[in-house]
């Protein structure tokens, strides 16, 4: 038995989709504890010694793009980081996608000598000392300082909101609680402006020996693209692949298309399909579908490309995506063995080629109130 368009539609309405109003709340809440938070930080940086925290905070994730779906309430936001001295090194070859950052450095050997707080006993503290190393900038050791300074000004700043904080790289997860059994996970995330809408974040490459690389993050170039087709059916769709996504454990628990696979590769998938068939006549049923082939099609090849990184496209173009990220460096994929393991993605697509046989029934078992909170482990 197939699923109609209008079974899909009132499925999207009445499951899927998160309520406006409900989602601004939510997010003028969490944007207003988090300019609190960042305030506290600012009053007890080092002088001279940190890198300075901005006004900006960069909006992104799903929440901001339109993408929001029914379940665990999350919003994601960059916190601008700078410092003066920053030069950026793009690094290709094996790492598309990732950068270094160098800092020009002054005299260390002299700020040394003449500093009398130095001693054998007493470390020496300056910018270079505590996040550079070979005079690069070390992503995991500004992730550590982030991390200790956000808990002390926490700790300094009581709020009725904030519950606690929880996260490994590249986020700080702050999770709000703002009525009982209702829970925002804020995820901040350092990050470094590079280029107008470019930045870096603060998540070293596992696969790498090399402590010094930042990953690109693309995301408000993503968002820019997304608020443009707000109504188009390759994002309801979308919306929908996601909630079933994040829901599957439901059906399934060791369901590796909700364990291996994340919404961003989902949202990776979309954006191809957006800028093959940007204008297209069918129904909402029959997007999910072609979404969900594609998908299947990717993982059976073990290839997802990202759609910025080598990679150029109209909707790149309209969205002024650096040229040198869509032209000077190859493709990055998403399946390669160093993000996705085989295995998972074999089991993850096996899962879903389940889930597209058996849409109607798995539709009608997806029902019922979910709470809007953030599991802490």
């Amino acid at each position: 038995m197939m699923a109609s368009n209008i079974e899909l539609e009132q499925f999207y309405s009445r499951e899927v989709e998160f309520p406006s109003p409900l989602l601004a709340s939510h997010i003028k809440t969490a944007e207003r504890e988090v300019h609190t938070l960042l305030a506290g930080m600012r009053s007890i940086l080092r002088k001279n010694i940190d890198p300075s925290i901005e006004e900006l905070i960069v909006q992104t994730g799903s929440s901001y793009e339109g993408l929001k779906v029914k379940g665990k309430m999350e919003l994601d936001f960059m916190i601008v980081l700078f410092h003066p001295k920053f030069i950026f090194i793009p690094v290709t070859s094996d790492y598309s996608g990732y950068c270094k950052i160098k800092f020009q450095q002054e005299q260390l050997q002299s700020e040394m000598q003449s500093s009398k707080k130095w001693t054998s006993s007493s470390p020496p503290h300056s910018f270079q000392y505590d996040f550079t190393s070979d005079g690069y900038l070390i992503p995991s050791e500004i992730y550590k300082w982030f991390q200790s300074l956000a808990d002390k000004a926490v700790n300094q700043n009581k709020s009725k909101f904030v519950r606690k904080f929880v996260g490994n790289l590249p986020a700080r997860t702050l999770i709000l609680n703002i009525s009982p059994g209702v829970d925002i996970c804020v995820d901040l995330v350092p990050a470094i402006c590079i280029d107008r809408d470019l930045y870096v974040v603060a998540k070293p490459l596992k696969t790498s020996p090399d402590p010094h690389l930042w990953r690109l993050s693309l995301s408000v170039f993503e968002k820019k693209i997304l608020s443009q087709h707000q109504s188009s059916c390759h994002l309801k769709a979308l919306k929908i692949l996601k909630y079933l996504r994040e829901h599957d454990t439901r059906l399934e628990e060791t369901s590796q298309f909700a364990s291996g696979i994340c919404s961003y590769h989902l949202k990776t998938a979309s954006l191809h399909q957006l800028a093959q068939r940007p204008d297209t006549p069918e129904g909402l049923l029959e997007h999910l579908h072609q979404l969900m082939d594609f998908l299947i099609e990717c993982m059976q090849r073990r290839e997802l490309n990202h759609f910025f990184i080598g990679n150029p496209s109209s909707l790149a173009e309209k969205a002024k995506v650096p040229s040198n990220i869509t032209h000077g460096e190859r493709c990055l994929n998403l399946f390669d063995d160093k993000f996705v393991k085989e295995s998972t993605l074999n089991q993850a697509r096996e899962r879903l080629v389940k889930i597209k046989g058996s849409l109607p029934a798995i539709i009608q078992q997806h029902s019922g109130p979910v709470a809007y909170s953030c599991n802490i482990y």
